[in-house]
This record gives C-alpha cells, sequence and structure tokens, in this order.
C-alpha cells in the first residue's frame, strides 16, 4: 500500500510539535497519586479525586474548565456491571447501547460508536466495538480503579474519533510508585439466579526499593439471565476472564513500565444461537520523566501494541474479525511562560483490520494511519479567571486492499475555554470549539450482510470530515451542605454521519423497481429485496444536525459529621434532530431520578432510583421505547480487622422494581436482567 502521503505529514507534523503544538492527559504527582486516591476512596462523596485524563490534572473535577465526571471508591463499587455502560449507565449525560449482557458500549449526551473512545489509561481500547453493536468493549470496569468521563473541549486531546465523549479507564497494571512490601485488593461477588453471577478478582503489588510488579487476574460468569416477570432471555450468558503481569522501575526522577495483558469473552446474541468468542493480548509501554531538559518540567510517554480477534457463529466459527492495532504518545509539560503553562505532543496509530469466514464480510480488509499533534495552554487572569486553548491536527489515511477508493481526512479541532471562580463556592465555566472528525472505516466501507445484526450495511467512501461547533455553560457548587453540577449544551453538526433504514423497495446495489410503503426495506443475503428478506437495510448517510440538553445533580447533606446522611437529585435531556426535523435514531430520553446516600465508619449504603421517560421522538422507522424505572439499592458493612487490611462485605440490588428495561439507545430492543441482588466481599491490604 502506498504511505508516501502518510510519510510526507510526519516531518512537519514532528517538527511542529518541537515547536509547541501538542497535548495529552499527564499524570498527577506520582508522589501521592495512588495512597491519596485509595484515601479519598473511603471517606465518600465529599472525597477529592484527580483526574488523570485531563490536560492539566492536579484538580479534582468540580475545579476543571471541561465538563468531567469521575467514578471510584465506593461510588464505583456499587455501580459496577457487566460492562462499561451499565457501569455508567445512572451517570448524568450517560447512557448504555446494549447487546445482551455480553455488550454494553457507554453513550454520551446521545453519541455513541465512533463518536466515543473508549481507552485504558489514555490508549485506545484497539477492538472493534465501534464497528458494530454487537461487538464488545475489550476493558472490564472490574479492572478499573477509577473511571472518569470527558465531555466538550478535553475531547479533542485524544482524537478525531473522540468528538463525542472520551472514557478513560484508569488501572494500575503498571505501577508508578514502588510499595513497602506487599499491597493489593481481593473482590468476590455472588449473584441470584436472575443473572447468575459468579466472579473472584485478585490484584497484587508488591516492591523492593525501586522495583515493583503487579499481578491481576479476574474470571466472571454470568447465566442466561431473567428479565421482568422472571422471562429468561435465551443465549444470553457470559464468561470473561482477564489477567495480567506489569513492572515498573521508579524514583525522584520519575518511573517506566510495561505489562502484558489479557482479555477474554464469550457471549451470545439473545434471540439468536450465534455466539461470539473474543481475545485481545496487549502489550503496554509507559513512563514519565521530570526535569529532563532546561523548559521541560515533565515527559509521558506511552505505547501498546494488541493482537484482537473476536469469531461469530454457532458452534463452528462463521465469521472472523481481526485486528492489528500499534498507538504510541509522547507529550511534553513546558515550564511557566509569561504566566502560561502548556502541554504538548504527538500521537500516532497503525491499525491492520481483516474480516472473513465462510462468507464476504461486509466491511473490506483495511490499514489506517494516522498522525497527530496537540497542544494546550492555560493561563490564570487575576485571582477569579482562568482561560484555556488547544489545537489538535490530525492526518489519516485509510487504504483498503479491495477494489474500493483509497481515503485520506486531515481533520483540524480547536477550542476555547474560560472558568471563574465566584467566592469559596461557586465555580462557572464556558468552553467552545470546532472539532473535526474522519469517517470511521465501516462507515466508509461497509457494504454486505452482517449476521449477528442482522442488517445489510451501506456504506460511502466520499464522505468527508464531520465538523461539530459546540457549546459548554456549567455552573457548580463545590463545597458546602449543598452542592450541585449542572451544564448545558449546544452542538451543531455539518455533514453528521448515522445510521438509517431505507424504504425504497430496491435490492441494496439499487436495482430493481421503486415502492416506497413507510415499511423499513428487507432484503435476504444476496442482497435482493424481499419483505420477508432476514436482513435490515441500513444506509450511512450524512445530514446537518443539531444536538443540545444538559445534565444537573443536586445534593444536600441532611446530617453531616461522623454519620454523614445525604439526598441528591439528577436529571439530563438530549434532543437531537436533522434540519429536516427529523427525529435522529437511538437518542437517549429524558431522564430523572432521586437518592439517599449514607457513610459513616463502619455502614455505607445507597438507594436510587432513575426514571427512563418513554421515547416518542424516535426516529424515521423506529419503533418508540416505553419509559422505565431502575430502582437500585447498595449496603456496605466495613469489618473491624488489621490495620493494614480493609474488609467491606455489601449487597447490591438492581432493578429492585423488576420492571421492563429497554434502552432506546440499543440497537438490538431486548429487555434487561429483572430484579437482581449481588452479595460481595472486597478485601484490601
Amino acid at each position: 500500500m502506498a504511505h508516501s502521503s502518510y510519510r510526507r505529514f510526519v516531518v512537519p507534523v514532528a517538527g511542529a510539535c518541537l515547536l509547541g503544538l501538542g497535548h495529552t492527559a499527564l499524570a498527577q504527582d506520582r508522589g501521592n497519586d495512588k495512597t491519596d486516591n485509595d484515601s479519598a476512596a473511603e471517606t465518600g462523596l465529599l472525597a477529592p479525586i484527580s483526574v488523570e485524563a485531563l490536560a492539566f490534572d492536579a484538580q479534582d473535577p468540580s475545579q476543571a474548565i471541561e465538563p468531567a465526571t469521575v467514578v471510584a471508591g465506593p461510588e464505583l463499587a456499587r455501580k459496577r456491571g457487566q460492562s462499561l455502560g451499565v457501569t455508567l449507565a445512572d451517570t448524568p449525560g450517560i447512557s448504555s447501547a446494549d447487546f445482551g449482557q455480553g455488550v454494553g458500549r457507554p453513550v454520551i449526551r446521545g453519541q455513541s460508536g465512533a463518536r466515543v473512545r473508549v481507552q485504558e489509561n489514555g490508549l485506545g481500547s484497539a477492538d472493534v466495538s465501534t464497528l458494530s453493536q454487537d461487538h464488545a468493549v475489550s476493558i472490564d470496569p472490574y479492572s478499573a480503579r477509577q473511571v472518569e468521563v470527558l465531555k466538550g473541549p478535553s475531547t479533542l486531546l485524544y482524537g478525531s474519533g473522540a468528538i463525542g465523549g472520551v472514557v478513560n479507564v484508569v488501572t494500575d497494571r503498571i505501577p508508578t510508585t514502588a510499595p513497602d512490601g506487599v499491597t493489593g485488593e481481593a473482590t468476590l461477588e455472588r449473584g441470584d439466579s436472575t443473572l447468575g453471577q459468579r466472579l473472584q478478582r485478585l490484584d497484587v503489588t508488591g516492591g523492593i526499593g525501586g522495583f515493583s510488579l503487579n499481578v491481576q487476574g479476574m474470571k466472571r460468569l454470568t447465566d442466561s439471565y431473567q428479565a421482568d416477570d422472571d422471562r429468561r432471555i435465551d443465549n444470553s450468558a457470559t464468561d470473561t476472564d482477564t489477567y495480567s503481569v506489569g513492572s515498573s522501575y521508579s524514583g525522584d526522577w520519575g518511573y517506566v513500565g510495561g505489562a502484558v495483558s489479557h482479555f477474554g469473552r464469550e457471549y451470545g446474541i439473545p434471540g439468536e444461537e450465534a455466539r461470539i468468542r473474543l481475545t485481545q493480548d496487549r502489550y503496554d509501554l509507559k513512563g514519565e520523566v521530570y526535569d529532563v531538559a532546561p523548559g521541560i518540567a515533565r515527559l509521558e510517554f506511552s505505547g501498546a501494541y494488541t493482537d484482537y480477534l473476536h469469531t461469530e457463529g454457532e458452534e463452528t466459527p462463521e465469521a472472523f474479525f481481526d485486528n492489528q492495532e500499534t498507538e504510541f504518545r509522547i507529550a511534553a509539560e513546558h515550564a511557566p511562560i509569561a504566566g502560561f503553562t502548556g502541554v504538548f505532543g504527538i500521537q500516532g496509530l497503525d491499525r491492520e483490520f481483516e474480516a472473513y469466514g465462510e462468507e464476504e464480510s461486509f466491511v473490506p480488509a483495511t490499514d489506517t494511519q494516522s498522525l497527530a499533534a496537540f497542544w494546550v495552554e492555560q493561563r490564570p487572569i487575576g485571582e477569579n479567571w482562568t482561560v484555556q486553548g488547544g489545537l489538535r491536527v490530525e492526518y489519516q489515511e485509510q487504504d483498503t486492499s479491495e477494489d474500493r477508493t483509497d481515503t485520506d481526512h486531515t481533520p483540524i479541532s480547536v477550542s476555547l475555554g474560560a472558568k471563574r471562580t465566584i467566592g469559596d463556592h461557586y465555580v462557572l465555566t464556558a468552553t467552545a470549539g470546532r472539532y473535526e472528525r474522519a469517517p470511521a472505516t465501516e462507515e466508509l466501507y461497509s457494504f454486505g450482510p452482517h449476521e449477528a445484526t442482522l442488517t445489510y450495511e451501506r456504506g460511502n467512501e466520499r464522505f468527508g470530515e464531520e465538523v461539530a461547533n459546540s457549546f459548554d455553560l456549567g455552573l457548580s457548587r463545590i463545597n458546602g451542605r449543598l452542592r450541585f453540577d449542572t451544564s448545558l449544551f449546544y452542538t451543531r453538526y455539518d455533514d453528521y454521519i448515522y445510521q438509517r433504514s431505507v424504504d425504497a423497495g430496491l435490492d441494496a446495489d439499487g436495482t430493481g423497481t421503486p415502492n416506497a410503503d413507510g415499511i423499513a426495506d428487507r432484503v435476504n443475503e444476496e442482497g435482493e429485496f424481499d419483505t420477508d428478506g432476514e436482513f435490515l437495510l441500513i444506509d450511512y448517510a450524512a445530514a446537518d444536525a443539531t444536538f443540545y440538553g444538559g445534565e444537573a445533580e443536586v445534593a444536600y447533606d441532611l446530617i453531616e459529621g461522623a454519620h454523614r446522611l445525604t439526598a441528591h437529585v439528577l436529571g439530563d435531556y438530549v434532543r437531537a434532530e436533522l434540519d429536516n426535523d427529523t427525529n435522529l435514531p437511538r437518542i437517549t430520553p429524558g431522564r430523572y431520578g432521586v437518592g439517599l446516600d449514607y457513610d459513616s465508619d463502619t455502614w455505607l449504603g445507597t438507594i436510587e432510583a432513575i426514571r427512563a421517560s418513554r421515547q416518542n421522538r424516535e426516529g424515521p422507522l423506529e419503533d418508540e421505547t416505553a419509559g422505565f424505572t431502575d430502582l437500585t439499592a447498595f449496603v456496605g458493612y466495613r469489618l473491624a480487622g488489621l490495620d493494614d487490611v480493609d474488609t467491606l462485605v455489601y449487597l447490591r440490588g438492581d432493578n429492585l422494581l423488576d420492571d421492563e428495561i429497554v434502552r432506546s439507545t440499543s440497537f438490538l430492543r431486548v429487555a434487561q436482567p429483572g430484579r437482581t441482588v449481588t452479595a460481595g466481599v472486597n478485601v484490601k491490604f
């Protein structure tokens, strides 16, 4: 394949980085990072937590200019589910696109798929989860120390594909400091017959001098689950295993280390007999060095190579999806210059994707290369104001070995933001940006039947960059008995790429006699129009669109002190439509909820009810979804024990009203598990 244009871009981008074009999310001061986070997690809702995926992250989310959410500590323990999407689904502004229990991809402000980047410690998940709704993310929430969600301007830091948001999973596979002796964590969970979950996980880190070694392993099994009214959902069982070994050497100068990890999952497609068997091996290198050169306060580098394969079929695999991906990231933080603090760097990606099997794949083999430069500067103005600006320039080319047109794109994104503190309690933020996204492989090249989703998909290789002009306004009260966090957003898209059902009465290749009848077209495996055909005909289309809405959460401490009782209310809303007043499909409905949180030295507990409204603003040829109420509860007891051992015994209840939960964001409209109770024990030593 020709890479001449890719090489021509490398030299100017690298030179630009040396002049200051670049950005990454540098980790906070490693001297107190993990210790502070662990102790913070035990103190409850008011504990400070740093966001490691932000450019300037020595701050908690309430102090960030850009919208950021962190789920960690006991909150993560009570929210953890089978997938990242389910884990984050009751967080304002975030939902899940489910495909049974094996798949649950995060949806941020109505955006999902290729627009939401899922990553581990700043590097992409390197799977094929954006390719189709039935493909799982290769990062398990039980491996996370914390999960961070970025919305708005911060998304430009991680690639044009992050135009909708970033979910950063922070793991400790590569220790950043060496512990004195051995530390670790063990978790055991057992669920009732609704889900039938059996989980065990161990995470151990040992240190000698500056050397450290981390070993992790997890096994989780779930049965074919029961939905509401004890309806068994056939072929919905899952089998997940992960393990990793990581090591590092650290000192006052920084750290350097590497890790080898494995992720495996087998899960069924509800309503069919097909199963997906997924394996991924990943090799990571990561480090951080302080004061490496005059004017450079910190240098961070990371890289990962992943070898991913999943099969689809019944007893014998019929389709294979192979993805080999290499990604690297280098970033530097410069010393203050005229009051400005900045981070700059480069990021590169090489991806070789191939799908093959008994039948021709609906996506051809494609090689993708990209190289980007990114930069962020921040400066305080007076005592109350802080301003921030960022730029990302990226080149991406996609070469396909079949009779398709090779493509290249150069998305450029820019953002501006400002923060004003008002007294000791309030923070006002405003951000604006123009973001460009290069089309994803499936949007360009799809053509053919996809057995797992029973769709016949057609891409368009003539797509150009998708452009989003976005504005975000936030107001927070960050401390005191009353606290709240609110935000409003407005995003205008030029050439927004989306999937739509077709009503033309033609074959997939455009031949035949037109016959639009108000019913979504179906075709057979050969793409021939057939009203009883097995496959729903789906087009990737581009049109101007507008997204707007907001999210809010308010908390009030009813009781303060050693026994804290906090009441909270939350809600979010997303409206998404094309310029012709057509609703976009699979959009999150309006939601609202209430809850109580209790925390003391020995007990902690939460009860929360979230109501999802009926989604009656469905897209063309899409069915509306009914509203539902998700009542969850969590109660934990901290056992007294050894000085260096913390033991938490807990019960978690999900969907306690046994309501029928079918999310409008999901392509496969299958009810989620009914009333579920899980018992667990977590030991930290």
